[in-house]
């Protein structure tokens, strides 16, 4: 399973480019799996009037719903550990894994930078493999830069990666 990190500031265009990407890696026939960083705090929302969500609210430490083509999983613990949730998601077996967040992660990056207060994250992160950013970089180490308005180049680059091994 290949991983890409998608990371930057709140409303810095994370889920907008990890959607994007999802979508056109499974164009290209990947089978791409997601994983949001809920970094605003407190408890996801979620359906409170489905059954598996009656299911969840009764104590079910695990609670899914299963129709058609379509699993969805609910599950509760005291403590998540990320290595063990990405292991979770390794038993599905994609060709690729979009983490959305998670800065702090070692995974191969690419970083939305919207504004000269976000540049300092370039020197903060690890595995930085690409920047998405309409500002001039005085400076860029070993990544890809690439505009908003290139996000298909985007797309090309990372299918490369994946070929040769680079993620």
């Amino acid at each position: 399973m290949k991983t890409v990190q998608v990371v930057g500031y709140k409303n810095s265009g994370k889920t907008t480019l990890s959607s994007f990407i999802i979508k056109n890696l499974t164009n290209h026939g990947l089978e791409v799996a997601a994983l949001k960083h809920h970094g605003h705090g407190g408890v996801p929302s979620s359906q409170e009037n489905t059954d598996s969500a009656k299911h969840h609210q009764a104590g079910a430490v695990i609670a899914g719903v299963q129709g058609d083509d379509i699993l969805q999983l609910t599950i509760q613990k005291s403590t998540w550990n990320i290595k063990k949730i990405i292991d979770f998601y390794s038993i599905i077996n994609p060709d690729v894994l979009v983490i959305e967040g998670f800065k702090n992660l070692d995974y191969p990056k690419i970083v939305m930078i919207r504004s000269e207060e976000d540049v300092h994250l370039l020197d903060k992160l690890t595995n930085v493999k690409a920047v998405i950013t309409d500002i001039k970089l005085s400076k860029h180490q070993s990544y890809q830069i690439f505009t908003i308005k290139r996000k298909e180049e985007l797309i090309e680059w990372l299918l490369t990666q994946f070929k040769s091994k680079q993620f």
